[in-house]
């Protein structure tokens, strides 16, 4: 795709307000207001409709563009792309503002969907690691389930969740791996901020990753996959039962 075109932003800029530029057209793409196929107004309209300059317009629309929400068009100006070109960033705003239409999946169906994409790259990562943990090399690993385990009732739960995996790819020297999870990062945490209500550290959170850890430094890898993903189907299908009891 080829990205949507800009000009240098000036550095007085204020970010928070690219961020609320960037915001309002991302909400109003995902809701249907300027459907797919749909040409954005002109630049000068656009400004002047939301109250921005308009080197703040074009850095929000290059942020849409390396998301594949719009894309610039000869004669036809930017244009808005359809929802099956959309990238994965796109998932926490769809959460927040999407309006599913009759060939697409609801809500909560993208939500059980993610949480089994999250699911899956989590274990394969564990798969391409498990034999690589060098001895005290879960150290660090440990240290971050301490935290979350001591923010279990708070939303930097799941930060620091995260850098649990994060520290454990570190430490395999798996760069691949890292560099996935810091794209998806975000994403997930995302996730998480719709889900705070459900996505809690469970009663066995402390006991299982301990001897996971402990399983890995054994070199014992196998046995650590087989653990981590038990543990992260039972939590992912009471997640999932709590969806269903509020949807």
């Amino acid at each position: 795709m080829t990205p949507v075109a800009s000009t240098e932003i000036e550095p007085e800029l204020s970010l928070t307000a690219i961020d609320a530029v960037f915001e309002k057209l991302l909400a109003d793409i995902v809701r249907g207001v300027h459907a797919a196929g749909s040409r954005l107004p002109a630049e000068r309209e656009l400004s002047r409709q939301l109250g921005a300059s308009r080197p703040t317009l074009r850095e929000a629309l290059r942020r849409l563009g390396e998301w594949n929400l719009v894309e610039p068009r000869r004669g036809s100006g930017v244009v808005v792309r359809p929802y099956r070109d959309w990238s994965i960033e796109v998932i926490g705003g769809y959460l927040r503002y999407g309006k599913p239409e009759g060939n697409q999946p609801s809500i909560g169906q993208i939500l059980v969907d993610m949480l089994s994409m999250r699911r899956a790259v989590l274990l394969e990562v564990i798969r391409k690691t498990a034999s690589r943990i060098p001895p005290g090399g879960t150290a660090p690993a440990r240290l971050a389930m301490a935290r979350a385990w001591s923010l279990r009732d708070q939303a930097n739960y799941a930060r620091e969740d995260f850098e649990v995996m994060r520290s454990i790819v570190e430490a395999a020297r798996f760069t691949p791996g890292l560099w996935m999870l810091n794209r998806v990062a975000d994403i997930y945490l995302d996730l998480a901020t719709v889900l705070r209500f459900a996505i809690k550290a469970p009663p066995d959170y402390v006991a299982v990753h301990t001897k996971f850890f402990d399983l890995l430094e054994a070199g014992q890898g196998d046995a650590a996959c087989v653990l981590m993903g038990d543990y992260l189907d039972r939590h992912d299908a009471t997640i999932e039962q709590l969806l269903k009891v509020v949807a």
